[in-house]
């Protein structure tokens, strides 16, 4: 049985699930890398598959499976299942074990975890010594009970040594692998790693390299991307994890502000009080400020000259541009016209066309057509990319001389056309587009990203659809707008300075990858 975990490109990556489950993995990766997100994948696909795990539980971030999925919630926190300490743990793991459930032993309001992950681990080596059923152990913050420093929990690296042959598998999780063990570390056949910076951790998992260059590609990975390693592939490959199906609770609590204090009554003649934003969905950020600041250092410009100054990051702040969720309907087709969909994302402060695909894709799309009508509209997208006389274009797009002339003095004043006199004295005009319009075919809105409620400020959209629905009747005159919503993208918006002035860069709040975007 084969679990499909993420994609590199559009290639499934699956792993084994008998490896994963009775065997030995780790899955290592810095703070903001994704661990906790790949992990909470894995649980999803083995609960989908109906195979038994207990996931230790540090920090009270997987109980959202259970919003989707069937399992046991062990715990101290308001509306777990069953309480820790009183409940009988042991007939919930024997139970567990022989129904292929799943478990979430969560311990983050333990006063003592050391303590009741010891039990735990007693419990489960004990079991599974008469069940002999395939189970899987899950320990997150593996650094806190398998110290290389310190007491590490003896019957953790027993069940790493020789759980294999009784069915308990074990996956241990760590974003410091040189604080981890090396007798538990070096058991593990089966390595998931992301990205990883500080050189003590690079330097922990030489082990699963065989070259030192191959280590350093981990500080160079994209927030997101992993290497799938041993056991569970053939080779290393690099992927990046699936969607969840639930919701993800581990990431940085946000600062809400305060509500504001009662105004006092305003005056006769006051300006009314301006309506609070909106509240929409936002895209889940993956990266955080301080890899975001990473980047931008390396983004610095070069100095020429010795005495030169290097360029310095003035502010860096995350913000959260609007993207349109496009829906359309249109009359298609080469042959036979039939009634066509298309659905397609738009920056809401550029009309940039947006794909969403781990992270976004910019590309020009209606940036440059936004303020024109539509004849315009239609003859710029229409031109020749020799160019086209006046007689072709009216011939091209069936308007009048009377709207083709309008529409040539538009385009003229924004720049988007030029005049070429040619040899016969006709009159060319050439479009000066920077970017293809795109087809309405050729349309596409991506894979979806994980979304959550948003509560930080947003920047205000700028595509009306009135504006928007002006452009697609000019490409296209049976379009209709049939479905539109409002989303949030996380940015960070880096400004640098140099004696030379300024500039700005957007950064990808998902990937890092720097955004041909403006800043706000």
């Amino acid at each position: 049985m084969d679990l499909v975990i993420g994609k590199a490109g559009d290639l499934d990556i699956a792993v084994d699930a008998q490896e994963l489950v009775t065997g030995r993995t780790c899955i290592i990766a810095q703070s903001g890398a994704g661990k906790s997100w790949g992990i909470a994948v894995i649980c999803e696909q083995l609960l989908q598959a109906r195979i038994g795990f207990c996931i230790i539980d540090t920090e009270g971030e997987y109980f959202s499976l259970k919003d989707r999925f069937s399992l046991i919630w062990l715990g101290l926190s308001e509306g777990c299942d069953a309480e820790i300490g009183k409940v009988d743990v042991r007939e919930v793991m024997q139970d567990a074990i022989r129904s292929r459930a799943a478990v979430i032993f969560d311990v983050s309001e333990a006063a003592d975890m050391r303590e009741e992950v010891t039990k735990l681990a007693e419990i489960l080596y004990d079991l599974e010594s008469r069940l002999r059923q395939p189970f899987l152990l899950i320990v997150e913050e593996a650094d806190k009970f398998i110290p290389q420093i310190g007491a590490p929990i003896k019957k953790i690296e027993e069940i790493s040594r020789r759980g294999r042959k009784r069915g308990l598998g074990l996956m241990v999780a760590t974003q410091r692998p040189s604080l981890v063990t090396k007798n538990v570390l070096s058991q593990c056949n089966s390595q998931i790693i992301g990205k990883l910076s500080i050189e003590n951790d690079l330097k922990a998992v030489n082990l699963f390299f065989s070259s030192r260059r191959e280590v350093e590609e981990l500080a160079e990975l994209e927030p997101g991307e992993f290497f799938v390693m041993g056991g569970l592939s053939r080779g290393k490959v690099k992927m990046k994890f699936r969607g969840r199906v639930t919701k993800h609770r581990g990431v940085t609590p946000r600062l809400v502000p305060a509500p504001p204090a009662p105004a006092p009554e305003p005056a006769v003649n006051s300006p009314e009080e301006e309506d609070p934003p909106a509240a929409g969905d936002a895209v889940i950020p993956m990266l955080l400020r301080e890899e975001a600041l990473d980047i931008a250092m390396a983004k610095r410009r070069r100095r020429f000259r010795i005495l030169e100054p290097e360029e310095r990051i003035v502010s860096a702040g995350r913000v959260y541009r609007p993207l349109l969720l496009v829906e359309i309907r249109y009359i298609g087709g080469l042959i036979r016209k039939t009634t066509k969909m298309a659905s397609f994302v738009l920056d809401a402060l550029t009309g940039c066309i947006v794909e969403l695909d781990r992270g976004i894709k910019v590309r020009p799309g209606f940036s440059e057509l936004l303020g024109l009508d539509e004849a315009a509209v239609k003859v710029v997208a229409g031109l020749a990319n020799g160019g086209s006389t006046m007689a072709e274009i009216e011939a091209d797009t069936r308007l009048s001389p009377g709207a083709v002339k309008k529409a040539i003095k538009q385009l003229r004043e924004a720049k988007l056309i030029t005049e070429v006199t040619t040899a016969g004295s006709a009159v060319v005009y050439v479009p000066l587009l920077t970017g293809e319009v795109p087809g309405l075919h050729t349309l596409r809105r991506g894979e979806a990203l994980p979304m959550e409620p948003l509560r930080e400020e947003a920047l205000e959209v700028k595509v009306t659809e009135a504006s928007l629905r002006t452009i697609l009747k000019g490409l296209e005159p049976t379009a209709e707008i049939v479905g539109l919503e409002t989303i949030y993208y996380p940015v960070y918006e880096i400004r640098l300075a140099s004696e030379r002035g300024e500039r700005s860069i957007v950064l990808d709040g998902i990937s890092g990858k720097e955004l041909p975007l403006p800043a706000s």
